[in-house]
């Protein structure tokens, strides 16, 4: 690992017609880097004909790597010398050495970059280094930005890890991701809003994470907590009244694995499940839907009321039957009575 005092000193400027920083943040990713750097060396307009390498940069930040990834990121970079991937090393004191600190970073000298070339509308886009963008990730990105400060793409477990996965491991994925589709959509009914409208998704992780850098900047960039930076961020944008697409077009495919760089993330709850194996007594517990719909419809007392939460897929079941019984427009208009009172 290279220790300079300023590890982006090498990192020249944008080209003129760049408009995406492609941030990385990666800690011990040899095994995995190769195949990320590829997918977006191969990004394709979404008519699928070739998208202009100069619009977009990638930039690797790897810190504090005691395996070969910043090698493994130059010997891929030069496999496709049209493309500019800058790979940056740099040792973090210990006691900041997480992926708070290295995605602040990485994403803070991006947007300081463009703001010294003077490009004024440029856009911070993010993925993990385990994680392979689809061929149109970049322009989905961009289209649905029209309209909106950031893009939530969709993330999704890659298809050949995912078929290795114990039985129940998939099935609770399956429980949860069908609740939480369940959620998104009684919420965007309850409360739509015209730059996120339906069908989208939920997800607001760093695998698929794009922001106008002026937007980033006005939120205070990365905030510098140890795990889930990138909800922080997200919840930053959110507290400024970002508007935030979650698009469904916008896809990326990330890792199985169970040892997760951050404690909190998908990693861990794939390990959990794992140990859980095809226990039936065991499945995603959620918030009971009565709660649920008593906080978004602000239905007075009930949302203080102590439920236990209940399985993933009996939640999913009571949210559908509720949007589907003609509720929704009680429920708006209590929502909005709710909200002015």
């Amino acid at each position: 690992m290279i220790r300079v005092a300023d590890p982006f000193a090498a990192v020249p400027p944008p080209h003129p017609a760049c408009r995406v920083t492609v941030v990385i943040p990666a800690h011990d990713e040899a095994q995995h880097i190769a195949r990320t750097l590829a997918a977006l060396a191969n990004q394709r307009r979404r008519d699928g004909s070739q998208l202009p390498p100069e619009t977009f940069d990638v930039l690797v930040y790897a810190n504090n790597c005691v395996d070969a990834t910043a090698d493994v990121a130059r010997r891929t970079a030069a496999g496709y010398p049209g493309y500019a991937i800058h790979v940056v090393e740099e040792w973090l004191p210990l006691n900041v050495a997480h992926v708070g600190t290295a995605r602040r970073n990485a994403m803070n000298f991006a947007a300081e970059r463009f703001a010294r070339a003077g490009i004024v509308d440029a856009i911070l886009a993010a993925t993990d280094a385990d994680t392979a963008a689809a061929p149109a990730w970049l322009d989905w990105t961009l289209h649905e930005m029209q309209g909106a400060d950031a893009v939530m793409g969709r993330i999704l477990v890659d298809p050949a890890e995912l078929s290795t996965l114990p039985p129940g491991t998939r099935r609770r994925l399956d429980e949860e991701n069908a609740y939480n589709y369940a959620l998104a959509q009684l919420t965007s009914l309850v409360a739509p809003r015209p730059w996120d409208p339906w069908p989208h998704h939920w997800q607001r992780s760093g695998p698929s994470f794009a922001v106008r850098a002026s937007v980033y900047d006005a939120a205070g960039g990365v905030p510098p907590v140890r795990v889930l930076e990138d909800i922080a961020l997200y919840d930053a944008l959110v507290g400024i009244g970002a508007r935030i697409r979650h698009s469904l077009r916008v896809r990326v495919y990330t890792s199985a694995r169970v040892r997760s760089r951050a404690a909190g993330g998908f990693g861990t709850r794939l390990a959990e499940w794992n140990r859980l194996g095809d226990q039936l007594h065991k499945p995603v517990l959620v918030e009971h839907p009565r709660l649920t719909i008593a906080r978004l419809t602000g239905e007075g007392g009930l949302a203080q009321r102590r439920l236990a939460p209940v399985p993933a897929a009996d939640a999913t079941a009571a949210l559908r039957d509720y949007m589907a019984c003609g509720n929704i427009a009680r429920a708006t208009r209590s929502s909005v009575a709710s909200m002015a009172g």
